[in-house]
């Protein structure tokens, strides 16, 4: 018998679950499509695709991940809500991942509201890939930068779109088996540029001690681990019904000049391997930050034996397709399916109250430019309010957001032999090594990147450089130069960074998770 779903409801939700007497391994999945149609974009997915096109966006569709009024003119490939839900008898989890650049928490909550109370989800994750070449989804990326990019009706055909998927993939559930592997991009990349070690990702932004911990590469810090996990039929032939797999690299490759949608070299990879196995390919981002991509590494191509241009779709192509041969070579090496149902258990702490130290996005916010669907917290209570910066910028010419904290969530579950960590933003490769320190006894871990929000780059807290922080307004206002303290960097890490205090307050709330799992 399942315990019930409402055991979730309080704020920290624990639940282990050893196999249910003759249930075993179930597994259900689901895909949506998810690419933004604006009226006169009609003609343009339907050239691309076929079939008809319906209108989910207005125009333009503004593009997240790099400048502002970057606007999508057409289509190379299609956005994807992609779902598996796994069931051992006792606990069931849904897994979904969004071809977007990031979707905050309180839209997840609407998800999680959307989905039928029949389909019994324990617990529910949804991350984003942190694709550059989809609509903004966050608000950041509009005509200007003190105006949105959302449009709020696409937001909810999404909600309704992922709730769909998880329903889905709940009423299809068949008995399954899982296999595990973990390969590695190690000699993916050619190494010719300074940022690229040759693990077919390269590390653009080196921060302040990062040589001290990996002298070899000169601080350049990455993670180069393809943690995959495949579900199969438990009858022969034994169909695969997903692989899920599971790097940590930006999605940005085809570069910021590109405006058509695309969900970047995710897209070649899951083609290849369901084009090897079949079933549904699902791609988690991993820990992706700090700037954690492949705008600067070369690839050979297969065809020329020469590297592929950059910032091109065949460059894209390459590269998808030899993270998935690698994906494809770790599995052919991997055990067989274990045939009993693996016991399952997780964990989840929501809000996790984050001290908002970042005047920027108090700025942001208070001009509604961030998704206003989103609260600030005050005493753990909704604080809408907006009024004068404290000193030293209270003459500031413009009022600022006023709540105390972002609430967001952490949580972690064990599936068998693999264990999954869920951070809500673009994690550090060195935290991420932290966190899969304390999964002990698994064979395989996870880190799923900007799962569940999306709330900027974490990085550890010793690193944190609060300069940034500091002059925040002067930079929003373009006299970054008259800051006493000149910033070491205001252009990324820490001007997309909610505070210090992130890294230790989420680490003391997943820690506390991971270690209840042992």
């Amino acid at each position: 018998m399942r315990r019930p779903a409402a055991a979730l409801a309080s704020l920290l939700a624990l639940a282990a679950a050893p196999d249910a007497p003759g249930a075993g391994l179930q597994v259900g999945t689901c895909a949506r499509d998810i690419t933004p149609i604006s009226a006169p974009l009609t003609a343009a997915y339907q050239a691309a695709f076929g079939g008809s096109a319906v209108v989910n966006h207005t125009q333009p569709i503004f593009m997240a991940g790099f400048g502002n009024d970057r606007r999508a003119t057409g289509y190379h490939d299609r956005l994807w809500a992609r779902g598996v839900v796994i069931e051992n008898g006792a606990t069931r989890i849904g897994i979904v991942t969004l071809d977007v650049v990031g979707y905050f928490v309180n839209e997840i909550d609407t998800i999680r509201s959307l989905v039928s109370p029949g389909s019994q989800i324990d617990l529910l994750v949804v991350s984003s890939t942190h694709n550059h070449e989809g609509p903004d989804t966050m608000g950041l990326w509009g005509e200007e930068q003190d105006s949105t990019g959302i449009d709020f009706g696409y937001l909810d055909f999404v909600n309704a779109a992922v709730a769909d998927c998880v329903d889905e993939a709940a009423a299809g559930l068949v008995p399954a088996r899982v296999r595990w592997a973990t390969g590695t991009s190690k000699g993916l990349s050619l190494g010719t540029d300074a940022e690229d070690d040759g693990y077919g990702v390269g590390d653009g932004k080196v921060l302040v001690d990062d040589e001290l911990l990996s002298p070899a590469t000169e601080g350049r810090i990455v993670d180069p681990r393809l943690s995959t996990a495949q579900f199969t039929a438990r009858q022969a032939p034994y169909p695969v019904l997903a692989t899920l797999v599971n790097f940590a690299s930006h999605p940005e490759s085809i570069g910021s000049s590109n405006t058509l949608i695309t969900s970047d070299f995710p897209h070649f990879a899951r083609q290849r391997l369901e084009a090897e196995y079949g079933g549904i390919a699902i791609w988690v981002s991993g820990a992706l930050g700090v700037l954690q991509g492949p705008l600067d590494i070369d690839v050979r191509d297969p065809l020329t034996h020469m590297p592929a241009p950059r910032r091109t779709f065949r460059w894209l192509e390459v590269h998808g397709t030899q993270l998935a041969e690698r994906v494809i070579r770790a599995l052919s090496k991997a055990p067989a399916a274990g045939q009993s149902g693996p016991a399952m258990s997780f964990a989840r702490q929501a809000p996790v109250a984050l001290p908002l130290e970042n005047d920027f996005f108090r700025l942001l916010a208070a001009f509604e430019v961030i998704n206003p669907r989103r609260t600030l917290f005050t005493n753990g209570l909704p604080d809408t309010s907006v009024g004068p910066f404290p000193p030293p910028y209270q003459s500031f010419p413009a009022d600022g957001a006023l709540g105390e904290d972002v609430h967001t969530e952490v949580s972690a579950f064990r599936i068998g032999h693999g264990s999954f960590a869920v951070v809500p933003g673009e994690l550090d490769p060195q935290l991420g090594e932290r966190f899969r320190a304390r999964m002990t006894g698994a064979k395989h871990t996870f880190l799923i990147g900007l799962g569940n929000d999306e709330i900027g780059y974490i990085v550890p807290n010793e690193k944190f450089d609060t300069s940034c922080i500091q002059c925040a307004l002067l930079e929003a206002a373009g006299f970054g130069g008259l800051c006493p303290v000149q910033p070491y960097d205001c252009s990324t890490v820490f001007q997309n960074n909610v505070g210090p205090q992130t890294e230790p307050t989420l680490s003391g709330a997943l820690n506390t998770l991971l270690d209840a799992l042992h």
